[in-house]
């Protein structure tokens, strides 16, 4: 049986610093590609992930259990990435990740290869161009599959607003990836 979040915090608050690593396992991967997602640099994505961890270590005592840990992990993690990229003005934002993982999942037959890193590229592009917030909404709605709930509580906005911001976003997709 899986230990919760809240149960793991507690053991931290606890004195216990090893359940931490449990947090850290569990969310190492979502936090890594965040990261990835803002500086395109593998070495840079371990680094920061490190110090977002550090920061969540160092401030748990801010954490509140009304909300998902998973929510204001990210949304602090969130918060690092997007003043990490104010700091280097510059806005290079790739998920060269999403496109390995969805090509990864077709025949090794060259031609369908080919048309899947096309659609992959093409997807990669698409989200690119889509603004911050309603992106990085697609990526934990569809790709980290989170609840609306958490979403909203990430963005400090209605549910409603979470499914028309993200219905928005797949028109938008949809539009681009036509063109």
């Amino acid at each position: 049986m899986e230990i919760s979040d809240d149960t793991l915090v507690d053991n931290i608050r606890g004195g216990d610093s090893d359940a931490f690593a449990v947090i850290v396992e569990r969310y190492k991967i979502q936090i890594y590609n965040l990261m990835y997602r803002y500086c395109g640099s593998t070495e840079d994505a371990a680094d920061m992930a490190q110090d977002v961890f550090c920061r969540a270590f160092e401030r748990l005592g801010q954490y509140r259990k009304q909300h998902s840990f998973f929510a204001w992990l990210y949304t602090l993690a969130l918060n690092y990435a997007r003043d990490w990229a104010r700091k280097r003005s510059k806005r290079e934002q790739t998920i060269d990740t999403f496109a390995k993982e969805s090509s990864a999942h077709e025949t090794t037959q060259p031609e369908r290869l080919l048309e899947a890193d096309q659609q992959a590229r093409g997807l990669i592009a698409a989200l690119g161009m889509l603004a911050e917030d309603r992106r990085e909404m697609v990526l934990l709605k569809y790709r980290h599959d989170r609840s609306i709930k958490e979403i909203a509580e990430i963005f400090k906005i209605s549910e409603s607003a979470v499914k028309m911001r993200l219905k928005r976003a797949l028109d938008e997709l949809g539009q681009k990836l036509k063109n």
